[in-house]
């Protein structure tokens, strides 16, 4: 990077006074709150439905749960791999749609289709078990991709709008939504309904694949109407004059450059959020994607101890509801945790009210879901099982919250930020390349999913020949996530 010759004191005063001027955004009214952050409700209703039926609906295709498990590794790959490349390349954008938003429309389209293509899969491979699984992986893929300049443009705007002193509500809104989406999807799953549209679909697998075909349509609506409301109604500021672009590089070279300086001029405080996001979302991967799959097990576990003799098919399909009723309380006391969780956060040195800081809450956060998990050693029954689910509600809420609200405001702080050890270019730089650096973060949330991924898998290998009634190695999984919590617990308590 070219180095820009150190100025006087008094130069770079004014110099740093004009940049402070042309940084100043003004505050978003509640409703233009609430059209920035919609979408992100939007795709978590995706995530639900891709939680809560997609391993599910997997294995009606014939995928087995080792074969599941590597296939949703293909989420965080792409996350790692797409989103920071993605974010770089948003933040050199000039198109006169604005930085962000040919990313969001394009990104949401690509769900869209490839969510609908995937539930008609079987519909449209035939009988050929081959193909339709193949078909599914790519549509699997294509979803996941396609959800990294979604997602990358969506957190990234908010980065880009919002004044520092809103960074931390606008990211409780974008909770709050999202808990209102998994409560929704949660909702719709979880009604015991399904049986009386399929029994005449001659489809012994009707019930999970009906089901998932609804969730999938409600879902891409709820998508597509919450995407035209951001993009209409949110309005970007030009950045063709502020960006800082090195001379002589391509858009690749560039592109690549942007992802490394994400780290370099990414704050401190944002490094170390991003260490902590690395341990807790190796524990959070096995939740979100069996946790429902864990009570449908223990479900039939325990009818089988009481001689009910039912088809494995009907009693996995009743599981299936009880675990997403169980998400559906989670999700509401996730949400309620949003809504609460800022007005207790406090920013305050305040020795009296250190338990206020919003790290500390997430520290706390943490240790009550290893709890929850740990204690899945001594839970026998379903209800048991429904009330751990439950209670990680309130781990699930903080964590869609603190994070982003500690490196939006971070982040922020650091655009007007007068500091003699980072250079002109440096500060031109953050100024326009949230993107990037928002893209590092969530390199710092998928990575560690791989990892999950994998050790999941060897689990599943190891209780392959259980049988269904028998099979404890969802809740192993489980347990093992408990492990990464504790890790990202004690850092995040030696945060700030």
């Amino acid at each position: 990077m070219q180095q820009i010759p150190a100025r006087r004191d008094s130069e770079s005063s004014i110099s740093t006074l004009e940049f402070e001027d042309n940084l100043i955004v003004p505050q978003l009214s509640t409703s233009l709150l609430f059209a920035l952050t919609c979408a992100i409700g939007g795709l978590q209703l995706i995530w639900s439905t891709v939680f809560s039926h997609g391993s599910a609906y997997l294995f009606t295709l014939g995928i087995t749960k080792t074969q599941s498990s590597l296939i949703w590794a293909i989420a965080p790959i792409c996350g790692a791999l797409v989103q920071p490349i993605v974010g770089a390349i948003s933040d050199s954008s000039r198109s006169r749609w604005g930085r962000r938003r040919p990313f969001i429309v394009g990104g949401g389209l690509g769900v869209c289709l490839s969510l609908l293509t995937l539930a008609w899969v079987g519909s449209i491979g035939g009988s050929n078990a081959m193909i339709v699984q193949a078909a599914a992986i790519i549509c699997i893929l294509v979803l996941n991709v396609s959800m990294q300049p979604l997602q990358a443009g969506l957190r990234a705007l908010i980065v880009d709008v919002c004044p520092k002193e809103q960074q931390s509500v606008a990211s409780a809104w974008a909770g709050r939504l999202a808990g209102g989406s998994n409560i929704l999807g949660y909702v719709f799953g979880s009604l015991p309904l399904w049986g009386a549209i399929t029994e005449n679909s001659g489809n012994g697998n009707g019930d999970e694949t009906t089901r998932f075909r609804f969730m999938t349509v409600l879902s891409i609506s709820v998508l597509a109407v919450t995407i035209l409301a951001t993009v209409y109604f949110i309005k970007e500021e030009d950045f063709g004059e502020k960006e800082y672009t090195p001379e002589g590089s391509n858009l690749v070279v560039r592109c690549l450059r942007d992802v490394k300086d994400g780290w370099k001029y990414m704050p401190l405080q944002s490094r170390r959020v991003c260490f902590v996001q690395f341990f807790a979302w190796m524990g959070w991967f096995g939740f979100l994607f069996y946790s429902t799959s864990y009570i449908a097990s223990l479900y039939m576990i325990e009818e089988r101890k009481r001689g009910v003799e039912q088809k494995v098919e009907y009693l996995g399909d009743a599981g299936v509801r009880l675990g997403t009723f169980a998400s559906l309380l989670s999700a509401i006391l996730a949400l309620a945790t949003t809504i609460v969780a800022p007005y207790v956060a406090s920013s305050t040195n305040s020795k009296t009210e250190w338990w206020r800081e919003t790290h500390i809450l997430w520290f706390v956060s943490h240790l009550l879901y290893a709890l929850c998990t740990f204690c899945t050693i001594f839970v026998s029954t379903v209800s048991a099982a429904i009330i751990l689910v439950t209670v990680t509600g309130i781990s699930w809420g903080i964590t869609q919250w603190a994070p982003f609200a500690l490196i939006g405001e971070d982040i922020a702080t650091h655009h007007i930020e007068k500091d003699s050890r980072m250079e002109k270019g440096g500060q031109r730089w953050m100024s326009s390349q949230s993107g990037a650096m928002m893209g590092v973060h969530n390199a710092a949330i998928s990575l560690p999913q791989i990892l999950a991924a994998l050790g999941s898998s060897v689990v599943f290998w190891i209780f392959e020949e259980s049988k269904p009634d028998q099979d404890v190695s969802l809740a192993w999984v489980l347990r093992a996530s408990g492990v990464a919590a504790l890790v990202a617990a004690y850092l995040a308590w030696r945060l700030k």
